[in-house]
């Protein structure tokens, strides 16, 4: 059997399966909900977190966040699942609450959205400059 051969069955055998893109994670970015004080104290605090990507207005369940603590910055990146649909409109989808648990207290660092960080940004028009969302 031919490399070439070998590879389309390989194909084939995935595509049976049902493997597809709602399969995976999907990116999404977050803001502080309304009506909170956070301070150096702060280890609980909950923000809203939109899918990125068309989605027919739902943003889907809310992945719990990878955390980044660093000496100056803690760094949050959401996903939502499933993943993206085969097909979809853009009319931009819910907001969906979620309680962040730190670690350990907030301190004097700032609260960043990685997935506006990155390159391209995921969402530039609900991204602040690098992804900042609170500076102590």
């Amino acid at each position: 059997m031919t490399k070439a051969v070998l590879t389309v069955l390989v194909v084939i055998a995935a595509v049976g399966t049902g493997c597809s893109a709602l399969d995976g994670d999907a990116a999404a970015t977050w803001t502080l909900a309304p009506g909170q004080t956070l301070d150096a104290e702060t280890t609980t605090f909950t923000v809203t977190v939109t899918r990125s990507e068309c989605n027919s207005g739902v943003t889907g369940t809310v992945n719990d966040p990878d955390i980044e603590l660093a000496e100056d910055e803690v760094v949050l990146t959401f996903t939502v699942s499933p993943g993206e649909p085969r097909a979809a409109d853009c009319q931009g989808n819910d907001g969906v609450t979620y309680e962040v648990e730190l670690p350990e207290a907030l301190g004097d660092r700032t609260l960043v959205d990685e997935a506006c960080r990155s390159t391209p940004p995921v969402n530039p028009a609900t991204c602040e400059p690098d992804g900042v969302r609170l500076v102590p």
